[in-house]
């Protein structure tokens, strides 16, 4: 398990300029040994990275922004990396630097650096901004904030890239002269991911494992989507007697909805004193900050560090829950495909027991889109979005839309 608290003070983690290892590792391909062995896939294409060399050519600074579905995508960007010989930095969570010392290391001198969610990350902006300013790598930032774990839907963006991109744009006009016309540019990248595995396999054995935590016997004789739907709740259902004393009734997304309603609540009643509005996953990333930084200091008595690791798990409980797509597998928010049912058994193995043990096999699609010209003016005062990223997450959602429709629906028929 990843820890959701890094119990000791933030300090900035800055890339080697230079890096003997990001050369063998980008060079010869070995991150496709890590996304094999801990991510599952086997087979990889990228699309339309021309796009990409064609403002690198141009002498633009690029920055690189994706959908961020699972946990492959940062190391996966090098695929992308590799085709048009070029490097990146890339924007890393600090936890990521701390699970051992030597995946720390690793994550360093394959050219990322790290974020501190929990507050302003002054140094972090200011590598960015220089980072595009200087134009001599490419930026790579995934404005989601956090992984979504489903491939057909993105969660709001974060603020900050816009930020970062219209900063840096300011900062390189003034650098231009009459031989380097170069801009900032975003380019929106796709990450799909298409499953190739034994699929009737790996349903089977995620249902039992499941089915089995529930104390239940194999429900081999329901349809897969209605068994899945079962099981769903009846996870669902534990959670409810944990936080509301009983299981509810009723539409299995209401339910969820009320459960993230009355953590929440009661988290931003005691850490902001009333109730927030607006998206839950931004909301819920607004109050770490306010229970994280006592933590580091290691002040607190251990009654009240307890309580603030508890109030973190809560709320990390919250957002997992946010990462259950309404109507996912109803066909209302799009065609279900063999992908959809494997990511929501894969979420529900996850979420149970901090792991996945399902043998899948995936195909990785990098897809680059046109770039977004990064203006060097700063935002109209009151603005609340930033046109730019507002089109980048455009193009982003129209992209995998129609990916989506091209790949193969579900067969309920094909699978009992």
């Amino acid at each position: 398990m990843q820890d959701l608290i890094i119990e000791k003070p933030y300090r900035f983690v800055k890339p080697p300029r230079r890096s003997f290892v990001l050369w063998v590792v980008a060079g010869l391909r070995l991150y496709r040994i890590w996304l094999k062995s801990s991510e599952n896939i086997y087979k990889y294409e990228v699309r339309h990275q021309h796009r990409i060399q064609a403002s690198l050519d141009a002498g633009h600074s690029v920055l690189v922004a994706g959908n961020h579905c699972r946990n492959a995508d940062p190391m996966a960007i090098g695929e992308l990396l590799y085709v048009v010989s070029s490097y990146a930095y890339l924007m890393a969570s600090w936890h990521l630097y701390n699970q051992d010392a030597f995946s720390g290391w690793m994550i360093k001198h394959l050219g990322a650096f790290s974020i501190n969610r929990e507050g302003m990350d002054k140094e972090a902006i200011s590598f960015s901004i220089k980072t595009l300013v200087d134009g001599e790598r490419m930026l790579v930032i995934y404005p989601e904030g956090s992984i979504s774990r489903s491939n057909d839907f993105m969660h709001p963006f974060l603020d900050g890239t816009g930020f970062i991109a219209r900063s840096a744009a300011r900062k390189r006009q003034k650098l231009v002269d009459a031989s380097n016309s170069g801009k900032v540019v975003v380019h929106p990248v796709t990450f799909r991911y298409h499953f190739i595995g034994d699929f009737e396999a790996c349903c089977e054995h995620s249902l039992q494992l499941l089915e089995s935590h529930l104390n239940w016997t194999p429900q081999t004789k329901l349809p897969l989507l209605e068994r899945i739907a079962r099981v769903a709740g009846g996870l669902l259902a534990k959670r409810e007697e944990q936080y509301l004393g009983a299981a509810q009734s009723g539409d299995y997304y209401d339910r969820i909805e009320t459960l993230i309603i009355q953590i929440l609540s009661a988290q931003e009643q005691k850490w902001k004193g009333e109730v927030q509005q607006g998206d839950y996953i931004p909301r819920v990333k607004a109050l770490r900050p306010m229970i994280v930084p006592e933590l580091t200091k290691g002040t607190l008595s251990p009654e009240e560090t307890a309580i603030r690791r508890q109030d973190l798990y809560d709320l990390n409980f919250v957002q997992q829950l946010c990462y259950y797509p309404v109507d996912y597998l109803s066909g209302k928010t799009g065609k279900v495909t063999r992908e959809r049912v494997i990511e929501t058994l894969e979420r529900l193995e996850e979420d149970l027991t901090d792991k996945i043990t399902m043998l899948r096999r995936f195909k990785l699609v990098i897809e680059v889109l046109d770039a977004v010209d990064v203006p060097a003016e700063k935002l109209p005062r009151g603005a609340k979005s930033d046109p730019v990223m507002y089109e980048v997450r455009a193009r982003l959602e129209a992209n995998l839309a129609q990916s989506a429709e091209s790949m193969l629906a579900y067969d309920e028929g094909s699978f009992t």
